[in-house]
């Protein structure tokens, strides 16, 4: 990418999405017209000096001329947003996962406990969030008013902007991107899994009315030691799918290599759950005669549907971890500017 895109690029992205192919075609032709016919890498360089740093480039184009926060720490702001944020968020599910597993009593189904705890973690997460950005918000205008100049920890101090800091500018295609929301879902995904694996026995099973009003719990549906004996595999893979959860943190891009590492990982799933779910004692035995009786039918056809439905689990699986593993390649291979 050149100097003068490179440029451009900085200045719309800061802007709104409705306004910057307006803003473009009007900055690029503000450019050219400082150039000469003939022109060289320091005469680009020149012109950009005279038109200012992109972030005060960009206020001018805004439509309000008053600032809550002002574009010259602005982008500090969203720094320090992107910083306090995410560990605020992460120590306030640690409090209340450790909360709930020290104040549970056993007395009430796990799930019922479980679902209680979700519901309660993500009402204080989303206070949290809001009680966050409003003390961030009043500290920098208060910073900003007062004129202090008070060095955030962690942040690095801005320098003076020149022409040379476009050289580390990349335009990442909006589909190659892998954003900060997708790896934490990843992350929540990764541990609401293993959650699940290691207490299938106690949350995946036939469930009765609690005579207090809630659930209580009757029996398991699958056999734990069936499930518990891939527990060496599936533990390296939660390893390993939190290790590139990790890299794709860091390469904040689709890469021909993240797309590789993400297929191994969707195809030794995929075939683990398929041999741990067509073992013979993967249904726990009383599961079977208890829900015929209840459901006034035969144990060979309770057995015949759940058969069925573990096949249709099996191919929405396949087709699912292949869908992704297309996914991931069709993104790796975006050209970049």
């Amino acid at each position: 990418m050149n100097l003068i895109d490179a440029y451009i690029h900085e200045v719309t992205k800061r802007i709104s999405k409705m306004k910057r192919d307006d803003v473009r075609l009007k900055l690029k032709s503000t450019i050219e017209e400082m150039l000469p016919e003939d022109y060289s890498e320091s005469d680009v360089k020149e012109a950009l000096i005279k038109l200012g740093n992109p972030i005060d480039v960009a206020a001018g184009y805004r439509d309000s001329p008053r600032f809550l926060i002002g574009p010259q720490i602005f982008d500090t702001y969203i720094q320090t947003i992107k910083l306090i944020v995410p560990w605020a968020v992460l120590i306030t599910v640690i409090v209340h996962v450790v909360e709930n597993i020290v104040l549970y009593n056993g007395e009430d189904a796990l799930l019922s406990m479980v679902i209680n705890a979700i519901s309660i973690t993500i009402a204080n997460v989303i206070t949290v969030i809001l009680h966050v950005l409003f003390w961030i918000t009043v500290s920098f205008i208060i910073i900003e008013r007062s004129g202090s100049d008070i060095p955030i920890p962690f942040i690095k101090k801005q320098k003076p902007w020149t022409p040379d800091d476009l050289s580390n500018t990349k335009v990442i295609p909006k589909d190659k991107t892998i954003s900060l929301p997708d790896i934490i879902f990843s992350l929540i995904g990764i541990i609401v899994f293993s959650f699940v694996y290691f207490n299938a026995n106690h949350l995946l099973g036939i469930y009765s009315s609690h005579d207090r009003g809630g659930l209580k719990f009757v029996m398991p549906i699958f056999n734990q030691n069936v499930i518990l004996s891939f527990a060496p595999i599936v533990l390296i893979c939660i390893a390993l799918s939190i290790a590139l959860a990790l890299f794709k943190l860091k390469a904040g891009q689709w890469t021909f290599l993240i797309a590789v590492l993400n297929a191994v990982l969707q195809c030794i799933g995929t075939i683990v759950f398929i041999l741990m779910v067509n073992r013979p004692d993967f249904i726990h035995s009383a599961a079977i005669p208890y829900i015929a009786a209840i459901t006034e039918t035969t144990s060979a056809k309770v057995l015949f549907a759940i058969d069925r439905i573990l096949l249709v689990t099996i191919a929405i699986a396949i087709i699912a971890n292949a869908y992704d593993i297309y996914s991931g390649f069709k993104k790796a291979r975006i050209q970049q500017d």
